[in-house]
């Protein structure tokens, strides 16, 4: 078993059963048992989404951790926010069986601290240690099965906090186009939503996935589009497989992250917020309008949301259709985010700030010696704003964030301009800056 090949940056990903089955689950289980045991944990949630290898993975991993003394809860299937929330309300780590919005023929691990959180790269790569050498504790757990109970706490926390927010699906005939992708979020977001007294459209498949791959990305979102447009409903609401995801089709196009996030910030009003820094400067300008703070970290969840606590922040988020919502547990939630969603004013999108964003990609032999390099030059040309993740500069009235990727040898280029003119000068001018340096 290579654990170089499915341990990622931030969880477990492989081609089942070709890069991790039903024995590399076990041994993970062992592995992870043991990391919870040198932390002083007693006992672990585990829960899974709908695709089919899950159950057989989730059931070997579960084996594996109680052999290492560790007691297991068992809260079946549900979305990873889910996970984490029940992790979080049991005060102890928790794990999700999936690969999220990857390819159906992949799956994997997620793994949450007690606080809610993703494990962060170096506790991962303890665990990938003890994988790798095998020395396992050994004991006897007990495994408990909790889905009732927890399944009843999540929804009642979940419909106490939203009815803080105003509800304006009563002041208007709206009817929402939902599509879970068969995913996890398909146990409790229909029903949520209908407890919103929205008039509902689920085109989900409600057993497994069968879009492939699983992400809300449009050009895997054609159907919605078109039952939106058919029903002449308010909006259209996607998320991926694992429920972390979401994305939002109005008034006849697909909503890009920034907007999203920008929809969030006048829905939720927060005093803090914590955004990766490939965020576009327009979600700063709403924040500013909204009185509220805004802090930035590195690109990927687990850095967003342990940043979230560090600020204790209400809001976080990253373009990509990640949004968290401390309030109810500090990891991205697509059922929360949907709630909110699904009676916002999408009116006021015309009033809200607004830039143009391109992204593209370099190959490279080596990421980081290239990126030495690029910010060397970045340095003796342009007003630097941050290096927290590669480097952010200005190009006169834009932003460029040029940074490595983390999976492959290549560098990502984020534009951030007031036009797509400017955007594409910009990212011309950036992209000769990587291939020259």
């Amino acid at each position: 078993m290579d654990a170089e090949a499915v341990f990622k940056r931030y969880d477990i990903r492989g081609r089942y059963p070709e890069e991790l089955d039903e024995k590399f689950a076990e041994r993970l289980g062992k592995a992870f048992g043991t990391f919870v045991v040198e932390n002083d944990g007693e006992k672990v949630v585990v829960a899974k989404d709908t695709k089919e290898s899950s159950e057989d993975l989730k059931k070997n991993f579960v084996m594996g951790l109680v052999s290492t003394g560790v007691d297991v809860l068992d809260t079946g299937t549900g979305p990873t926010d889910y996970a984490a929330f029940s992790g979080m309300k049991e005060n102890c780590f928790s794990v999700m069986v999936t690969s999220s919005h990857m390819p159906l023929e992949f799956n994997g691990f997620k793994f949450m601290y007690p606080e809610g959180n993703g494990l962060l790269n170096e506790d991962l790569d303890k665990v990938k240690d003890i994988f790798r050498e095998k020395d396992f504790a050994e004991d006897k757990g007990e495994i408990e099965n909790i889905p009732t109970r927890m399944d009843r706490l999540y929804r009642s926390e979940i419909l106490k906090l939203i009815s803080s927010y105003e509800n304006r699906a009563e002041l208007r005939d709206i009817t929402v186009v939902l599509e879970t992708m068969g995913g996890a979020t398909s146990k409790f977001l229909s029903d949520l939503l209908k407890e919103r007294e929205i008039d509902l459209i689920d085109i989900s498949e409600k057993d497994s996935p069968v879009i492939d791959p699983p992400n809300p990305k449009p050009e895997n979102l054609d159907h919605v589009e078109e039952k939106v447009e058919e029903e002449d409903a308010y909006l259209g609401l996607a998320t991926d497989l694992d429920g972390d995801r979401i994305a939002v089709y109005y008034d006849g196009k697909w909503l890009e992250g920034n907007q999203i996030f920008n929809i969030l910030i006048k829905e939720t009003r927060p005093d803090n917020i914590v955004a990766s820094v490939d965020t576009s400067k327009q979600v700063e300008e709403m924040a500013d309008r909204a009185d509220a703070d805004i802090s930035y970290t590195r690109v990927g969840d687990p850095f967003v949301i342990d940043k979230t606590l560090e600020e204790d922040a209400e809001l976080s988020g990253e373009p990509n259709g990640h949004y968290c919502f401390k309030e109810l547990v500090p990891y991205n939630s697509g059922t929360y985010a949907a709630l909110l969603l699904a009676t916002a004013n999408y009116n006021d999108l015309k009033y809200m700030p607004k830039r143009h964003n391109l992204r593209e990609s370099v190959k490279v032999q080596d990421k980081h010696e290239k990126m030495e390099e690029v910010i060397s030059k970045v340095e003796d040309r342009y007003e630097v704003i941050s290096e927290v993740d590669g480097v952010k500069f200005r190009v006169e009235d834009a932003e460029v964030l040029i940074r490595p990727s983390g999976s492959s040898h290549k560098l990502r280029i984020i534009v951030d301009a007031g036009n797509e003119k400017e955007a594409e000068e910009v990212l011309g001018i950036s992209e000769k800056l990587v291939r020259n340096s």
